[in-house]
């Protein structure tokens, strides 16, 4: 019987398809990598990144209610590699036991994380403190480092002060005159040229309650935004800002000293703050900043012209719920006991007065001492 002629190559015909298959597939992922992969930043774009990652950090420790003495290093040193050039950020943050770094770290990955995909951070916590490594583009440029205030001792021989400074006062009378019967000393901070800022300063200081200017100061905005009568403006020169602020002054009799009203413009102005700051001085004024910008020149000017000075410590009422107001008192309560002393801003409104009368004989309770605000002005 002949035998069937054997096909060559019948064990290997296959290869024949597989390897263009193979290939095809090789040049498809290959094209579809080159076109998804990330395209390199440009410097320009980099030190953009950089910059708003920066930004946000900063804005984040406003937004905390962070006081400048509290960053306890800030350094910054030029970096070099593989084509791009940055400054690197090194950031060490004392906080009040009353602020978790859960909550630190939630607030800056969250806002962080709208700047897109070549943002990366790396968290740790190392004997009580939180490092946050932010990255971009595999570069690190900002090491925060956030530890938590010691509570004072039990040794210690100066009890815990907090200051409850009420703002916007004059407009109203029903309000102002149950702070007045309180038994405890609230700050009355009146505005001039209200329908009662005159009689209710008087009213005040008969019976025993400490008085300061809330000072109208030109915000971000104005005019659309509107401080009230007596603003002192930005375009003003020395002698109309001195003139607006005398005639403020006579406008609330038995002042102690003066906080701002507004004026997250004014405030980052240090030629205006310098002529403002050296008149209250020259009157035995003391000045409370509250704050109203991240860039305030407050603190900084005050001290450069010998003014006694300080900020406050958090506004008790951004919000009008009341179990929010009682929180932010918590938190003054925690802030006072790591740092020995607070300053708490509120507003004429029912559920701050209902918050009030609840939470300061707590205060009391924890040893807290409720004291006028001159009491706490360095």
């Amino acid at each position: 019987m002949p035998k069937k002629p054997h096909r060559r190559g019948g064990s290997r015909g296959w290869i024949r398809y597989l390897l263009p298959f193979l290939l095809g597939v090789l040049l498809t992922f290959g094209g579809y990598t080159y076109l998804t992969r990330e395209k390199p930043l440009s410097q320009e774009a980099f030190s953009q990144k950089v910059y708003q990652v920066h930004q946000i950090i900063q804005s984040q420790l406003y937004e905390l209610g962070i006081p400048k003495k509290s960053i306890l290093l800030y350094q910054s040193s030029l970096k070099k590699e593989r084509g791009l050039t940055w400054e690197q950020s090194s950031i060490k943050v004392q906080v009040p036991p009353s602020l978790p770094f859960s909550q630190i770290e939630g607030n800056i990955k969250r806002t962080l994380s709208t700047l897109g995909k070549p943002i990366t951070i790396h968290s740790s916590q190392i004997e009580g403190a939180l490092q946050l490594k932010v990255k971009v583009l595999d570069r690190v440029t900002h090491q925060l480092t956030f530890t938590s205030s010691i509570a004072p001792t039990l040794k210690s021989a100066l009890r815990p002060k907090i200051a409850i400074v009420m703002d916007d006062l004059g407009g109203e009378s029903k309000i102002s005159q149950e702070l007045l019967r309180w038994d405890f000393p609230i700050t009355f901070s009146i505005l001039p040229f209200t329908p009662y800022s005159k009689t209710l300063a008087e009213d005040a200081h008969r019976k025993g309650k400490e008085v300061i200017l809330h000072l109208p100061m030109e915000p971000h905005g104005y005019p659309q935004v509107k401080p009230g009568e007596g603003v002192l403006l930005q375009e003003m020169d020395e002698a109309q800002l001195l003139s607006q602020l005398s005639t403020n002054i006579e406008a609330v009799p038995y002042i102690r000293g003066v906080s701002n009203h507004m004026g997250s413009r004014l405030m980052e102005d240090p030629e205006a703050l310098k002529i403002v700051f050296s008149e209250l001085k020259r009157r035995g004024l003391f000045f409370l900043d509250s704050r109203t910008t991240a860039q305030t020149m407050g603190l900084q000017i005050a001290h450069s012209v010998g003014l006694r000075a300080m900020e406050r410590s958090l506004f008790i009422d951004h919000s009008s719920d009341e179990e929010d107001i009682k929180q932010k008192l918590e938190q003054l309560i925690q802030i006072s006991l790591s740092r020995g002393k607070a300053i708490g801003i509120g507003h004429p409104h029912p559920n701050t007065v209902k918050s009030l009368k609840k939470m300061v004989p707590k205060m009391k309770e924890k040893g807290i001492e409720i004291v006028p605000l001159s009491a706490l002005i360095e």
